[in-house]
């Protein structure tokens, strides 16, 4: 068994332990079950590799909001929606690592990524358009530096 296969297959074991609570974030965020199809950890691999080539040396938007905001305050998040909107994304935290990722409608993911951002164990949110068009993180800082304190900053990279 290669090393690759075996550290996959240690991966998934130990994210099946935390994979109820993952797709339990993913709900409170408010996604529905039929909003969701699950993407396992080799093709979630693949996919985080592939976006490691096409966005390495893009530069990124940034934008700030309070915690109070919704997607339909963000500039950034309505572009992804005006401007970029394919039928599928992915959508994941930073436990993909353990728990894989979802392909999901580019709207749900676009109007409860600040939920999933809020609520999960990393506070990050990862919006992926599935042709590689554009990447978008969320991140909700709750402590940390005072300027960020309860806020979003969301960076969106253009392929």
């Amino acid at each position: 068994m290669s090393n690759s296969r075996l550290d996959t297959l240690i991966r998934k074991n130990k994210g099946k332990k935390l994979l109820d609570k993952y797709i339990s974030m993913f709900h409170l965020a408010g996604f529905g079950d039929n909003e969701l199809r699950y993407v396992e950890l080799k093709k979630a691999d693949e996919v985080v590799a592939r976006v490691k080539e096409v966005f390495q040396d893009i530069n990124q938007e940034l934008e700030i909001l309070s915690s109070e905001s919704t997607y339909q305050d963000s500039k950034l998040l309505m572009s992804i929606l005006t401007n970029l909107n394919s039928s599928y994304c992915y959508v994941f935290s930073d436990d993909f690592y353990l728990c894989g990722m979802y392909q999901t409608h580019i709207k749900a993911a676009v109007e409860h990524c600040l939920n999933v951002a809020k609520f999960g164990y990393s506070n990050t949110c990862f919006i992926l358009d599935q042709d590689f068009r554009y990447s978008c993180t969320i991140n909700y800082y709750i402590d940390g530096e005072p300027s960020l304190q309860n806020k979003f900053d969301i960076h969106l990279k253009l392929a």
